[in-house]
């Protein structure tokens, strides 16, 4: 994996990464979806004394709640249905190296309770098991939803939380770094040119200005996927504005609610900030509850309910 950047936010991000990735401290990185932090793990990781040793990365809302505890400390045979031999959990894979859990604002509270007793006793037990079995790999782990939030709304445990965030790296947003925008755009040519009928080499000025103009709810990973899809569409050897599908500058803000909000129940503002960013993700729900700062489960039942009282209307 390749970090590509020209910004001056992004350069400090690097050398604070650099510089914490000389210690053994448990590391928090924060952002919005699509920003890049499993890259900046990854970098943590091979810049450290570790290097040599395992990567491990564990998604975890990726797991039913019954297969966390399983996937992260192991089980012994026979400790549940299907258990039919002992496995190694994410704790012992990772072993001296470096052990990454993504999404740790889902993990169930049960789940926070066990993390915090390995975080500080840096010891676990696999399921089923009694023996203990010591934690020697370094732990990162990131969140693109504010943690502070949901400790003050009872979602996430304050002690758990002061614990990850020993060390604080936190990835800023595309809009806030346009500089990066050019420089990775030209990246996923070269990346995905081979998907193209016609080699692609760059972009024309009309591109890069709307592409600059953008302000990328999904930043990355969203700039990343249109730009694969402008490789297999573009006509010629530079990326038109015509080949991007329409991208709409957001209206610059006002300093206090406009007229129209005003007139507006609250429940409707919810509503109309909901579907504008849905439409400005062009329907990926995923990217929209990323930039909205929910749950994609949080937005599913908002939409749902959108649907039922404008099919009761």
């Amino acid at each position: 994996m390749k970090l590509i950047y020209q910004s001056r936010a992004m350069l400090s991000v690097i050398e604070l990464t650099r510089r914490f990735a000389r210690t053994g401290a448990t590391v928090l990185i924060s952002g919005e979806s699509g920003t890049g932090k499993e890259l900046i793990a990854h970098l943590l990781h091979a810049e450290s004394p570790r290097s040599e040793e395992p990567y491990v990365r564990v998604n975890c809302a990726a797991f039913a709640e019954s297969l966390v505890e399983s996937e992260l400390f192991g089980h012994e045979a026979g400790s549940f249905t299907g258990a039919v031999a002992r496995r190694q959990g994410k704790f012992e894979t990772a072993g001296r190296g470096t052990l990454f859990l993504d999404e740790i604002s889902e993990v169930s509270a049960p789940i926070q309770s066990k993390l915090l007793r390995v975080l500080e006793e840096a010891e676990f037990e696999r399921v089923g098991g009694n023996d203990r079995q010591s934690v020697q790999a370094r732990v990162i782990a990131a969140t693109n939803r504010p943690l502070q939030e949901l400790v003050r709304e009872g979602f996430f445990r304050a002690d758990l939380f002061y614990r990850l965030d020993v060390l604080r790296i936190e990835v800023p947003p595309l809009r806030e770094r346009p500089e990066d925008i050019p420089p990775l755009a030209q990246h996923f040519v070269e990346r995905f040119q081979a998907d193209s009928p016609k080699r692609v080499r760059g972009f024309t000025a009309a591109a890069l200005r709307a592409l600059s103009q953008y302000d990328w709810p999904g930043n990355v990973r969203q700039l990343r996927n249109l730009i694969h899809r402008a490789c297999i569409v573009a006509p010629k050897e530079l990326v038109d504005e015509s080949d991007l599908p329409r991208l709409e500058v957001a209206p610059p803000t006002a300093d206090g609610p406009t007229l129209e909000f005003e007139k507006l129940s609250l429940a409707e503002i919810e509503r109309r900030v909901i579907l504008d960013r849905l439409r400005r993700c062009q329907g990926n729900k995923s990217m929209a509850a990323a930039a909205l700062g929910v749950t994609a489960r949080t937005l599913r039942n908002k939409i749902n309910e959108y649907r039922r009282l404008d099919f009761a209307a």
